[in-house]
């Protein structure tokens, strides 16, 4: 049996902060009635890999699915965890990317549902030559082409921003920051961990940069301790960062 002080202890150093934060997200309005449970990813991510899945052809005469009633023959559907399989998957019409979090669970037959969930007119054997063909539904999209639309929309802001001075540029991204700083002053309200999360991935660069064109300053104004180096590791992002003189710079 556990002493009871070290009980108490793991009780409320160890449990009882995830159960505070559970609490927390419940009680704060985020504009989502409650956070989405977890199964969705992996629902998701399920659908997806069974999307691509090859089915060989002619399809086996055992395996019989029903869209409808979402049942299959197949052995995989049983050992599935969302009960899926690729029959049912690509026996459907490309479904939208808010269905994955609209579907709902049922426990009896049909075990998924949602409108988008309607099965192809024609056999499954046309379908999966259809999804295997050279032609694209529009659902997935090639990353080479997607690469090739980005450096595209590159080159092209780079065109239209090539006519602008070198103030009309900087003062263009100041204000585009300054705008972005004032509406990430109102999400601290709603105290959505999800957007600071978001925020710290996405904007990884730019915050390292501003920590080092920050750090730099705080040293160029520093009287006790050393001057950065040129080429020093930790400012070498801030290398063309001048920093702004101190206070009593300005007064003299």
């Amino acid at each position: 049996m556990p002493r009871c002080d070290l009980l108490v202890w793991i009780l409320v150093v160890k449990l009882a902060p995830s159960y505070y934060r559970k609490l927390d997200r419940l009680l704060t309005d985020t504009g989502r009635h409650r956070q989405l449970p977890s199964w969705r990813k992996y629902f998701k991510s399920t659908w997806k890999k069974l999307l691509k899945a090859p089915i060989t052809l002619p399809l086996n005469d055992a395996y019989r699915p029903d869209v409808k009633k979402w049942v299959c023959t197949c052995p995989a559907l049983i050992v599935n965890r969302f009960l899926l399989c690729k029959h049912l998957v690509q026996a459907v019409q490309p479904v939208p990317p808010l269905s994955f979090l609209e579907v709902k669970h049922q426990w009896t037959a049909p075990v998924w549902k949602h409108h988008s969930l309607k099965p192809h007119n024609e056999d499954i054997g046309s379908v999966i030559a259809q999804i295997e063909g050279p032609e694209d539904d529009g659902s997935e999209s090639d990353p080479e082409l997607d690469e090739d639309d980005d450096e595209d929309k590159v080159e092209l802001q780079a065109a239209l921003r090539e006519g602008l001075t070198y103030e009309e540029a900087m003062n263009e991204n100041i204000t585009k920051i300054g705008e972005f700083l004032k509406g990430l002053q109102y999400q601290v309200q709603f105290r959505d961990h999800r957007m600071l999360q978001v925020l710290e991935q996405e904007g990884r660069s730019f915050l390292r940069l501003a920590d080092a064109c920050l750090n730099k300053e705080r040293r160029m104004q520093s009287t006790r301790g050393e001057s950065p180096t040129t080429w020093e590791q930790q400012t070498s992002a801030a290398i063309f960062y001048h920093s702004r003189p101190t206070r009593s710079d300005i007064s003299t």
